[in-house]
């Protein structure tokens, strides 16, 4: 993970903010409302009384949240990086290096319990995952192995268009922004929708999200952070209406992807901007939040598998009419999933990261 240097208000000048630890509270919270959503999928096969009912399903938004912010940080840690081509080959290894090696570690261990026991994995879709590609990370027609990759397939292509981006200078880098922006309106509005995976990728709506995010990068400093709390109320009210709205019929909700951006990545955007501004003023996200944050990634990872696991153990012991073992499995599996990321993170993750930085250190 990059640090993120910010400075604190006027009378405070002479300290630095290492983090924003909002955001990684932010990353935190994302990754738990994925997990939510999911959790009602397996509680359901459960059968009885369901405690994350078709409401947890509104935690798709997770998702967005996680483009938003990475759009955002894009921007934010790069600021000095534009039009220095010398700098693009450690952007793409360091964002190769945080996405893979993980990402390789859970989709292995997916494929060798799919070739065991191909009814185990991938059974609630009809059809069948490229492996090869699910690997790559690369667009197909089909989700991948492991499902939640679609996003970070995604997620690639914003590094690759984003490092593009930075070979433009920084006086010029908003026009382009722009343009990638206005491109992908104006083919969400005329219902552009290829057939071709790769091209449905490049011009997809959700790419709106990373820029929401970009945007947010490119006029935080701009704002003055007295208004923080007005901007953070702003944007929570809207993700709350956006909430109501997507609940009923979260499933079809999530698939119109134009609806996504509008009713989550605008409020995501607001939230972000708002909690940078609350944060220069002297406010400290909460650490156990942030340590969730920091394990976001590996829990958005193995948060499925380990909820899969507990279910078919747990399902032996399952009484249909009783409320209280869906209570037991969603608190062990929480549990579970959280302290699976904590151990991916300290023992994998984070050492590959630190790996990565000594091999292409930042040039001064």
């Amino acid at each position: 993970m990059e640090l993120i240097e910010i400075e604190a208000p006027t009378k405070k000048r002479n300290k630095k903010r290492t983090a924003l630890s909002s955001i990684q509270m932010l990353r935190g919270i994302a990754a738990l409302l994925v997990a939510f959503a999911h959790l009602h999928a397996v509680e359901a096969k459960l059968g009885g009384p369901i405690i994350f009912g078709t409401w947890s399903l509104a935690g798709f938004s997770g998702v967005d949240i996680f483009f938003v912010i990475s759009g955002f940080i894009m921007v934010w840690t790069n600021k000095k990086n534009h039009g220095q081509i010398s700098k693009l080959p450690r952007f793409w290894l360091l964002r190769i290096a945080r996405i893979y090696p993980i990402w390789f570690l859970v989709c292995g261990a997916i494929y060798f319990v799919w070739l065991i026991h191909p009814n185990w994995v991938y059974h609630s879709h009809n059809s069948n995952p490229d492996i090869l590609k699910s690997f790559l990370l690369l667009p197909q027609k089909e989700l991948p192995l492991h499902a939640v990759g679609w996003t970070l397939v995604h997620e690639l292509w914003f590094y690759v268009v984003f490092g593009i981006l930075l070979l433009i200078p920084k006086q010029y880098f908003p026009i382009g922004i722009s343009i990638w922006a206005s491109i992908l309106i104006f083919l969400a509005i005329i219902g552009f929708d290829p057939q071709s995976p790769e091209l449905r990728l490049i011009t997809h709506p959700l790419g709106l999200e990373f820029i929401c995010g970009a945007i947010v990068g490119l006029i935080a400093n701009k704002v003055p952070t007295r208004f923080g709390t007005q901007i953070f109320a702003t944007g929570m009210l809207i993700f709350i209406v956006g909430i109501f709205i997507a609940t009923p019929n979260a499933n079809d909700f999530f698939a119109r992807t134009n609806d996504r951006v509008i009713f989550f990545a605008i409020p995501f955007a607001l939230i972000i901007l708002g909690l940078v501004k609350i944060e220069e003023d002297g406010w400290n996200a909460p650490k156990n939040m942030v340590r969730i944050g920091d394990y976001s990634y590996a829990l958005y990872l193995i948060h499925v598998p380990a909820f899969a696991a507990c279910g078919r153990l747990m399902a032996r012991f399952s009484n249909p009419n009783s409320l209280a073992d869906n209570l037991i499995f969603c608190v062990i599996s929480l549990i579970v999933a959280i302290i699976a990321a904590a151990i991916l993170h300290l023992l994998f993750e984070r050492p590959i990261m630190k790996m990565a930085h000594r091999l292409m250190p930042a040039r001064q």
